[in-house]
């Protein structure tokens, strides 16, 4: 009854909100060529991420019973993109976009494999080393899609293309998660890896067929790119107060919000006592959350560019109350109700963040930027996972989801207050 009564309350907001700005989106999928690919690889990208992540939370907790061990999972997945992300983006500035993403891909294809064996020694500092590296190959992806993203749609359209473009990291992570915590339960851990290995091969190929240039190409651009410095990114940041406000949101927002998710698998199996089914539930439910939240926000408050990421910081207080009622919740199913309205919020938060990052960026410099967003919401991303896994091992679970939500909270509302003149001055 529960789960229906979710269906229904998500199919009809979708529904009525999509159907009022279906145009857009409908054009962005069917026929913009350039854009069906690199946002196909996207989806692969972080589908095949999150496959892999629910069964190696649930092996690495069977073969450990530490909260905090297991939570090192999310860590070694967020690591490497704090110390390589920037670095990614510089590389994105510097060369040829479309084959640094398509070289990503085909080398996280080669890392699947390398995992694949890793589990099957049952050695855990084999398995979260050989998990690391599917980040690192990573590191140069994430933020050149992110960059090369402006230059394969117009710039009316851009808006919706982010919401589809970010949204995908909550689809997937809600898709991947799922599938991978069912997978599990029906097929031999060779079948999934070797289902995630093909598809990074395809994204690879997929990007490389892309036909747009995914930078700029005149004199300017290509005379700077001879010159690309990192402090050139740095220097922009420290000069423009907008681009500081929305490259610390994902960053702080991220010290409350991302070592929670390290928690979803205790929350299953100690609590719900449902496994890897319910881990991948809850995954799943903050990818329906990220997929809904920027579609119907976009429509209800995005008609200004200033309106659109002024709405960041009330999304980001969604989440904190929506986080903050789940240990009164007595079922799972709850859970999953309430991690869907919070992540309708987070989703929110990071889609339109990366937006104003785009729109005020320009394209010589978007590479650094991007990676320094990545590079600073991955070091909140370890910290937090690290900080909630050693907590999980001295405090109930259940009090951690009442503290933390309570921060995101009041860290909304301050990024609110602070920022709202700023967006103000927005009007396009």
């Amino acid at each position: 009854m529960i789960i229906e009564c979710i269906v229904s309350i998500i199919h009809i907001s979708v529904t009525v909100v999509v159907m009022q700005n279906l145009s857009v989106y409908k054009q962005l999928i069917t026929k913009n060529h350039d854009f069906q690919k690199l946002f196909a690889a996207r989806l692969i990208t972080l589908g095949g991420d999150w496959l892999l992540t629910v069964p190696l939370l649930g092996i690495i907790y069977e073969l450990t019973e530490n909260p905090f061990i297991t939570s090192l999972v999310l860590v070694v997945q967020s690591a490497p993109l704090f110390i390589f992300g920037s670095f990614g983006g510089y590389l994105a500035d510097r060369y040829d976009r479309k084959i640094i993403i398509s070289i990503s891909e085909f080398v996280s294809g080669m890392v699947v494999v390398l995992i694949l064996y890793a589990v099957n020694t049952e050695n855990v500092a084999f398995i979260l080393f050989s998990f690391s590296l599917l980040s690192v190959a990573n590191s140069a992806y994430m933020p050149t899609s992110d960059a090369a993203l402006p230059n394969v749609v117009s710039r009316e359209n851009l808006a919706e293309a982010n919401v589809l473009f970010f949204s995908s990291w909550g689809i997937m992570a809600g898709i991947g998660a799922g599938l991978g915590g069912f997978l599990t339960t029906v097929f031999s851990r060779e079948v999934l890896f070797t289902v995630d290995f093909l598809s990074f091969l395809v994204s690879a190929i997929l990007v490389f067929n892309i036909k747009k240039d995914l930078s700029e190409k005149n004199e300017v651009t290509n005379s700077i790119k001879q010159e690309v410095k990192f402090k050139d990114g740095i220097n922009f940041v420290r000069n423009n107060n907008a681009i500081f406000y929305l490259i610390i949101t994902k960053a702080t927002f991220a010290i409350s919000a991302s070592g929670l998710l390290s928690l979803f698998t205790i929350l299953s199996y100690d609590v719900y006592n449902t496994g890897d089914y319910g881990t991948g539930l809850m995954f799943g439910a903050r990818g329906i959350g990220a997929l809904i939240g920027p579609i119907i926000i976009r429509y209800f408050f995005g008609n200004t560019d200033g309106k659109l990421i002024k709405a960041i910081g009330p999304c980001i207080m969604a989440w904190g109350l929506c986080y903050f009622f789940i240990p009164l919740s007595s079922s799972l199913y709850i859970t999953v109700f309430l991690l869907i309205l919070a992540h309708s919020g987070g989703g929110c938060q990071w889609a339109f963040s990366a937006y104003g990052l785009q729109i005020l960026t320009p394209d010589y410099l978007r590479g650094r930027i991007s990676g320094m967003d990545y590079s600073f919401v991955f070091l909140s991303n370890t910290l937090s996972t690290l900080l909630m896994g050693f907590l999980a091992t001295k405090l109930d679970v259940l009090l951690l989801f009442t503290i933390f939500p309570l921060t995101g909270l009041a860290f909304g509302f301050m990024w609110y207050v602070k920022t709202k003149s700023t967006w103000d001055k927005l009007h396009t």
